[in-house]
Parts: C-alpha cells; structure tokens; sequence
C-alpha cells in the first residue's frame, strides 16, 4: 500500500518531467520531421504490402486492389486504389519485381530513420552504435510497419467480406467479427510501439517502463482519434483545398500520433531513470531555491515519494562510517548535524544540513578518510554510488555541489592548520 502511494505522489513529477524533457529536446521538431518521412514512407510501404498481397491472393490482383484501398484516409489522401492498380499492372516475381521492391523499401526507410533519431535523442545515447546495426535497426522498424499494415489489412471489413466471398468464413456474422475490426489495429499498433521503445534505444529501457510509455501513447491516441474525428471534418477541408484537403487532414493526424509517440518515449525514459532524475533536480531546487520554478520548488524539494527508500536517521552520538572503512555510498543531510573525526575523539569540525558526506570515498574510490557520526538527531540520504553518478548526467547540481563541498572543507582545514601553527 505505501508504495501505492508512493508512485501516486510520484505523477505530477513523471509528468512535469515528461514535459520539460519533451520541450527541451525540441521533439515538436522530429514529430514533424516524423510527419515528414511518414509522407515519404507510407507510400512505398504500402505497395510493398499491395505486391505481396497480390501474392498471397494468387490470380485476384482486383482484390489487393481493393483491400489496400479501403485503409480509410491513409487510402484516400495518398490515392492508393489508382497507385496500387497501376503498381502491379507492371510488379511481378522475377527481377523486374525485386528491383522494384528493393527501390521501395529503401524509400521507405526515411520514415525509420526519423524514429530512430527522435529516440536517440530521447533516451540520450551516447553509444557509439555499429554502422551495420543501425542499418539492421531501420530495416526491422520497417519490416515491422509492413507487418502491421499488413494485419490492418487482413482486420479489415472488407477483408472478412473477402473471406466470405472465398468461402473461409460462413455467411452469418460472427459475434467476435466486430470487435477485431475495431481494436486489432490499436492493438497491433501497441505491440509495435512497445517494441520499439524496448528494441531501438541503445540503453534498453526496463519492460515496466516501457509498458507504461506504450499505454500512455495509445490511450492518449485513441482519446485524440477519436475527438478529432468530430472537429476535423474532411468534406469542409476538400472543398477548400480540393485533392489536398485528405492529406492535410492526415498529416494532421500523423503529427498529432508522433507528438504523443515521443511524449511516451519521454514518459518511458522518466520512469525507468526517475530516481536518478528526481534526486538531479532534488539537490539543484534544494542549491538555489529562488531561482527555481514555483512548480519545481512543489514537487522537488521534498524527498517524499521515490526518495523515501534512500532516507536513514540516526540518532545523536551515533556513527555513520569509520575511517578505514570500504563503503562508497554518498550521503546528503537533510536536517541535524554530523561530527568528523579525523583521530580517535579528535573532533576536525561540524557539517550540517544541505552538505554532502563520504564523497571523497567515491571520488578517489579509496576507503573512508574520516570517521563520522551524528552531532545531534540527523537525517540524511544514503545515496548508492550508481545511483549518484546517473544524478549527475543529468545536472551538473551534484558535480557542483561536491565541488562546493571539498572547496568549504579545504578552506577549514587551512583555518584549523593556522590556528594549530599559532
């Protein structure tokens, strides 16, 4: 139950982090540059998918015809009935046919390399990735389009009317008939999209996390599908645009999909680094409160939610870690005080709240140089050493910070020599 509550404290901060994350990768752009290839891709793909249809189909090329032109507004903007006729009027088996889906599918790889440079943005690769991987990647992303087209296809009304006429179904409708039609896409489209935010990204993201990026793109999809399906009305846009009202239309959509698709890999990269996020933008509020947004200074400086499993309390006289001692966690004082003791019962000095402790450990990745314990009841973040590392990737807060810290400690020391010389 509490860590029910714990990830419910936690959705303001996923998506006021989603939010500024989004805006600060300029992803409105490469949704747009999505939209773009899109536009170039859907095309090509989509008579990639006729020619093998007509294959599968063997002597009823018509049929092909017709199923790829019932994919609704995809269909009509791009006049696929007229592209897919005149298409395999000329594409068959043989050379002929393989070079021109060779040509094709090469076309169609602008729209995977959109989404693959959005997502390395997103998830902030710094791999340097296999030149033959990345070509491997864009060619599955678009054999993995293809296929979903290819179960769009297969789902369709017209596609069971086929089957009727074929003879693979009886004459009355089934009850499961509907219900296929309408959702085997959204599905088909969420298994996609969950692939490709778990495959794509060189740091693979955790399945949780990725999950919960692909239920958010599609929900917020189906949600906005639906809305726009009464506001934008497609008659109105043809008559004041003519043969172009259709592809304005779903280009509009297409954005619209791209923007939530890059907000969910945001959402997906938020929830599997929240922790390491959360503590960044914990101690860069907590360094400068002031110049920190109202919103941060209200969802940020406090440890309440994801941080809570890193606070520990210790009483006063209490020992945090002994000088010698091989242990590199980090620690952070929230509030209270903690003695240094350089010698046995030799006190250096008091640090206090808003300070770091044990960095130097983590620094030199040598064991304890002093021994601490608590001056008075103290509360603190015990920070694990990865944990601390990804913070500061994500803000220089920390880096700052320790910088700060060692400058404050050498400048004590030099104080505590020139008052021991004296």
């Amino acid at each position: 139950m509490k860590n029910i509550f714990s990830k419910i404290k936690n959705i303001p901060r996923y998506a006021w982090l989603t939010l500024q994350l989004f805006n600060k990768h300029g992803l409105a752009n490469h949704a747009a540059a999505g939209a773009y290839g899109f536009l170039f891709s859907a095309a090509p793909a989509l008579l990639i998918v006729s020619f093998f249809v007509s294959q599968v189909l063997g002597s009823s090329p018509e049929a092909a015809v017709d199923l790829i032109g019932q994919m609704g507004l995809l269909s009509q903007a791009l006049d696929m009935h007229v592209l897919t006729e005149s298409f395999l009027s000329v594409a068959g088996l043989g050379l002929a046919g393989f070079i021109s889906i060779a040509g094709l599918v090469w076309t169609a790889r602008i729209f995977a390399l959109s989404l693959e440079r959005g997502l390395g943005i997103v998830f902030q690769d710094t791999v340097a990735v296999n030149p033959v991987k990345k070509f491997a990647t864009s060619i599955i992303i678009e054999a993995a389009i293809i296929v979903f087209t290819f179960i769009v296809v297969f789902s369709s009304e017209a596609a069971f009317v086929m089957y009727r006429i074929m003879d693979f179904l009886p004459e009355k409708r089934m009850w499961f008939e509907s219900l296929l039609i309408r959702y085997t896409p959204l599905v088909t489209l969420g298994i996609l999209l969950l692939l490709c935010y778990l495959f794509v990204p060189a740091r693979k993201p955790k399945k949780k996390s990725a999950f919960t990026g692909t239920l958010f793109c599609i929900c917020a999809f189906a949600a906005l599908f639906t809305f726009s399906s009464f506001i934008l009305n497609t008659e109105k846009y043809n008559t004041m645009y003519g043969t172009l009202g259709n592809l304005l239309v779903l280009l509009v959509n297409v954005y619209f999909f791209f923007i939530l698709f890059f907000l969910g890999a945001e959402l997906t990269f938020v929830v599997n680094s929240f922790d390491a996020l959360f503590l960044s933008r914990f101690l860069q509020t907590k360094s400068d409160p002031k110049k920190a947004s109202f919103i941060d200074r209200k969802l940020f400086l406090s440890t309440s939610g994801s941080l809570e499993k890193y606070v520990r309390f210790y009483e006063k006289e209490k020992t945090l870690f002994h000088k010698g001692e091989k242990s590199f966690e980090i620690y952070y004082i929230l509030s209270g005080e903690a003695a240094v003791y350089l010698e046995e019962g030799v006190l250096f000095t008091v640090i206090g709240e808003d300070k770091f402790l044990g960095e130097m450990s983590h620094v030199l990745s040598q064991g304890r140089s002093a021994t601490i314990k608590a001056h008075s009841d103290i509360k603190v973040l015990l920070i694990p050493p990865d944990l601390f590392e990804e913070a500061s990737k994500y803000s220089g807060s920390a880096d700052q910070k320790i910088i700060t810290n060692l400058s404050e400690r050498l400048r004590d020391a030099n104080v505590n020599l020139s008052h021991h010389e004296k």
